[in-house]
């Protein structure tokens, strides 16, 4: 046995024999540079408690004890609903320990460990928590010196901030030979350039540098500055530039990247003088007025406009632009914004100026498209956004047959011009064609605008169109993977039996995918079905991988894969991965829904209560959200205001039985046992002449109290291969049944369990 260990063996037993009458000390939950973690019961108080036992040769009996316990008082005193505070403090025989809550949940490190990077509005609220609890502390004089995702725990959805003051009562006992243990009073990755240096005197600011590189880590998914040893980590900090968040993460708005940046300047005096300044950067939107260092091949391409007569044109203004983004997005040393973060800017009345300063960018492209017959105008124009000076427009005039190569020549144009602008070497566009049928291409388009409204009425649009599409051009991939994802989105707007709409849906997928094996749209709409309908788990994991891997910035597969993780249990992730889905795509009211979905299924109502209302601004019309937002409002108490949106959602669709239900169990919540039945008769009276899901039905039973008839229609349900029961290991409407076997033997049947 080493001697280490041995020491830390033998102080435990010391520290168990002197505390016995105050703590039971448990099991070891975790060790580190600086201590050794152990479970333990504050008897008096009987809770249970973290005991933090300091590693033996940090610091020695004597003089340095007493200016550890000192420094250990002052860190006591810190009271912050973001700060784990210190119950208690002491020392055996040379042996310093203290003891801090117990907290559920899991560290900062934890999370990146398992998701690497997290959603970037995560990432800001977990980085304002932190700033704010540094700036309570810098403000008592108490500087933290030892932030990284381990000090950060995460508890109930909340960041806590632990183990203030222990590096510095470290540091101040071991004050006759600091500069000789200075190092070890921090870590390598996180430590700001004078912490390095073991300057005696920190301040707050070696804090903040510390909270920029564990923002920069939340947002790329690695610190700042990495290396294989202590040396060249160090030395990176001294002397390295930052890489810019948007290499790795182009949708980091410019104000985020801004901030941690400034958190990260190597001299203190560069960066924010608080950290309440910080949050303040963080928490704050993104303005024209302060922008950081575009670089100097950055473009936005905007949402050109819909100039036509006809507003059933503005499928292809959308279009145009979007294949412009994809063309210029293959230009090397060209960087082009993202689809997702520039149409945010649709129907702006802000100025491609102002625009472009906002999203960081040297240079925005703009435009409008004018149809007339079968003739197209295409007006385009690149402005400089430093000055707003136009750097060059074009009109362009053809025939709609022309519009391939209209789009490629536009591309190669504006690579031209940037070439002039720039004066460096840029690639040409090498544009991916799926058709050479212009009206397959046209009906495409139409059919992917009318899916996105995401409305039983834009889905039998969109349905007809690729249709259409596919009989202009059978070998057309991508029409597959829309008629695909049509039939299987019409199975939930309109609740129907899924089995012929799922059936068909997982056909188009495969047929999609025999075209074209590179698609990830094809295999997103193949693994939503085989999870969804198949319940084959593994392929349905496997297929969303591929997705993801063949496009990560596809939105509607991050989307998707949320709600498999979820249904697999994988809470953290599930949220997580929405949370991404909704930054890829801002604008989507269906994104927003999942997102509020899905935190009702963390059963994290509050949360859940404020996305969809926000859902609901961004559609009011829309039934199924404000359903889910009543269902919400329902579990969070709220039972006036669950009842007028669930009634509001009953009266915008006919035959809107998910919410006819839901106000049954409603009235059960509520001790009206008369109306739930009278709802649960009429529900079946309905089922003699119309279809209505047996998920309504089970619902309702379970809202009665009638446990064995809930499980009947569970068991019809199954028949039906309703998706529903891909949740049933998280769907909190079945949290009545889940102490009944019969539950039990539903999640083995479905492979939950």
């Amino acid at each position: 046995m080493s001697p280490i260990l041995h020491d830390t063996s033998s102080s435990l037993e010391r520290l168990r024999e002197a505390l016995g009458d105050r703590y039971r000390i448990g099991e070891e939950l975790g060790h580190g540079g600086m201590a050794t973690v152990y479970l333990a019961e504050d008897l008096k108080h009987q809770r249970r408690v973290a005991l933090k036992m300091l590693r033996p040769e940090l610091v020695h009996a004597g003089s340095e004890t007493t200016r550890f316990l000192r420094e250990i008082r002052i860190a006591a005193q810190l009271s912050h609903p973001s700060i784990l505070p210190l119950h208690d403090s002491g020392a055996v025989d040379g042996t310093l320990w203290f003891v801090m809550p117990y907290v559920r949940g899991e560290s900062l490190r934890a999370k990146l460990q398992r998701e690497q990077r997290l959603p970037t509005e995560q990432a800001v609220r977990i980085g304002i928590a932190v700033a704010r609890a540094l700036d309570y502390a810098h403000r008592q004089n108490v500087v933290h010196r030892d932030i990284k995702p381990e000090n950060i725990l995460l508890h109930e959805g909340q960041a806590v901030v632990a183990d203030f003051g222990i590096a510095r009562a470290i540091t101040e006992a071991a004050s006759d030979n600091v500069t000789e243990r200075g190092l070890a009073m921090g870590t390598p990755a996180y430590m700001s350039p004078e912490q390095i240096g073991a300057e005696r005197d920190l301040d707050g600011r070696s804090d903040i540098y510390a909270l920029g590189c564990v923002l920069y880590e939340m947002l790329a998914g690695a610190p700042p500055f990495a290396g294989p040893s202590l040396r060249p980590v160090t030395h990176r900090h001294l002397a390295d530039p930052v890489t810019p968040l948007r290499n790795t993460r182009p949708t980091v708005p410019p104000s985020v990247e801004r901030a941690v940046l400034r958190a990260l300047a190597k001299d203190p005096a560069d960066r924010f003088a608080t950290a309440d300044e910080l949050a303040q950067a963080l928490a704050a939107p993104a303005s024209p007025g302060a922008v950081a260092p575009p670089d100097n091949r950055s473009l936005a391409v905007l949402p050109f406009v819909n100039a036509s007569a006809e507003a059933d044109t503005e499928y292809l203004s959308d279009g145009i632009t979007e294949e412009l983004i994809n063309a210029l997005a293959n230009v090397g040393r060209l960087q082009v914004t993202p689809r997702t973060a520039v149409f945010p800017f649709k129907g702006s009345t802000e100025g491609g100026q102002a625009i472009g300063a906002r999203l960081g960018v040297e240079s925005v492209l703009d435009g409008s498209v004018r149809r007339a017959g079968g003739r197209l105008r295409i007006t385009v124009q690149l402005t400089d956004v430093h000055d707003g000076r136009l750097i060059w427009s074009e009109r362009f005039d053809r025939e709609m047959g022309d519009i391939f190569a209209l789009e490629e020549e536009l591309a190669r144009t504006i690579v031209a011009v940037l070439r002039i602008r720039f004066l460096g070497e840029l690639t040409d566009p090498v544009p991916k064609r799926y058709t050479d049928d212009v009206d397959a291409y046209n009906l495409y388009l139409m059919g992917r605008f009318a899916w996105n409204k995401r409305t039983p009425e834009g889905t039998a649009e969109a349905i007809r169109h690729f249709e259409a599409a596919i009989a202009r051009d059978p070998e057309y991939a991508l029409a597959y993977t829309g008629l695909s994802d049509s039939y299987a989105l019409e199975v939930d707007y309109r609740g129907a039996p899924v089995t012929d709409g799922l059936r068909r849906a997982k056909e188009e997928a495969l047929r999609a995918l025999a075209l074209d094996d590179s698609l990830a749209e094809a295999h997103t709409s193949l693994a939503w079905v085989t999870f969804i309908h198949d319940w084959d788990w593994e392929a349905a994991g496997r297929q969303f991988a591929r997705a993801i891997e063949l496009n990560p910035r596809y939105a509607s597969a991050r989307q998707w894969h949320a709600w498999y993780l979820m249904a697999m249990g994988r809470t953290d992730e599930a949220i997580s991965e929405s949370r991404l889905a909704q930054e890829l795509d801002p604008t989507s009211m269906s994104i927003r829904r999942s997102v509020g979905w899905l935190l009702q299924y963390a059963r994290r109502w509050e949360e859940s209560v404020a996305q969809l209302r926000y859902a609901v601004q961004l559609n009011p019309s829309q039934d199924e959200t404000l359903w889910a937002l009543g269902v919400s409002l329902m579990e969070m108490g709220a039972l006036d205001e669950a009842q007028r949106v669930l009634r509001e959602s009953e009266a915008l669709t006919i035959a809107n039985y998910h919410a006819y239900a839901s106000l049954g169990r409603l009235a059960a919540r509520r001790g009206d046992m008369a109306e739930a039945k009278a709802r649960m008769a009429h529900l079946k009276e309905i089922a003699q002449s119309s279809y209505v899901s047996p998920v309504d039905f089970a619902r309702l039973a379970i809202g009665l109290g009638d446990h064995d008839e809930a499980f009947e229609w569970i068991g019809r349900a199954h028949a039906e291969r309703r998706g529903w029961l891909a949740y049933l290991r998280v769907e909190p409407l079945v949290d009545p049944l889940r102490g009944d076997p019969r539950f039990t033997q539903w999640l083995r049947t479905m492979r939950l369990d």
